[in-house]
């Protein structure tokens, strides 16, 4: 399920690129190297529900098949972060075959080349959260703080931001079929993998940034 909770306080650090094509629908999921635990045969994520936080952290030196919509170079790090839309994880997947990773592509704006070096980065595998992103009307500009500097995926927001308002990024029509896709195209990859709901998420120690350096 992905009902959103009233108010959330935790930003997830991802590329600018990326979160712009959350925010739009034209990405469905998030690649993860850790932060994932298994309780009760059903895997959870550190964190269910976070704003995304974009960053241009390394994003030149990976690589988006898409083009940033910023009409002019913007810094790494900058002063103030646009806050703008709310990722809510709907389903979990290992990946441990370096394969099914094509399979991927239409659901997501990364180059074939950045996704299989994160697969191998320290070792092969990769986590896919598929997610329902959630819209503010206007972005809410939040001061950066130190602790939300440098290349860290979780970062605290200082306050917890209330969801109310929130218009999904895809209607109910639109989500639900790539949802599905996403589903088949999982399982269609790997026979016998299993794809989780987490309805009932917990908490999970998180692992260190992925890698080559990015931010996600």
């Amino acid at each position: 399920m992905s009902d959103l909770p009233p108010e959330c306080a935790i930003g997830f650090k991802e590329w600018a690129g990326v979160c712009e094509a959350l925010a739009s629908g034209a990405q469905t999921l998030i690649l993860r190297k850790g932060g994932i635990a298994e309780e009760g045969g059903v895997f959870t994520p550190e964190h269910r529900a976070f704003w995304l936080y974009p960053t241009r952290l390394h994003e030149s030196q990976q690589g988006l098949r898409v083009s940033p919509t910023a009409t002019h170079p913007a810094p790494a790090e900058p002063d103030v972060i646009p806050i703008r839309s709310l990722a809510v994880v709907d389903s979990i997947r290992l990946i441990d075959r370096e394969e099914e990773l094509d399979s991927l592509e239409p659901f997501h704006v990364w180059t074939s080349e950045t996704i299989h070096k994160r697969f191998h980065y320290r070792r092969p595998g990769l986590w896919v959260l598929g997610v329902r992103v959630w819209n503010r009307a206007e972005p809410l500009d939040l001061i950066a703080t130190p602790e939300q500097m440098g290349c860290k995926t979780w970062v605290p927001l200082g306050t917890a931001l209330t969801t109310g308002g929130l218009a999904p990024a895809l209607g109910e029509g639109a989500w639900r079929d790539l949802r599905d896709r996403l589903d088949r195209t999982i399982r269609s990859q790997a026979a016998g993998g299993r794809v989780e709901s987490p309805s009932d998420p917990g908490v999970a120690p998180e692992a260190p940034p992925a890698a080559p350096p990015s931010p996600a």
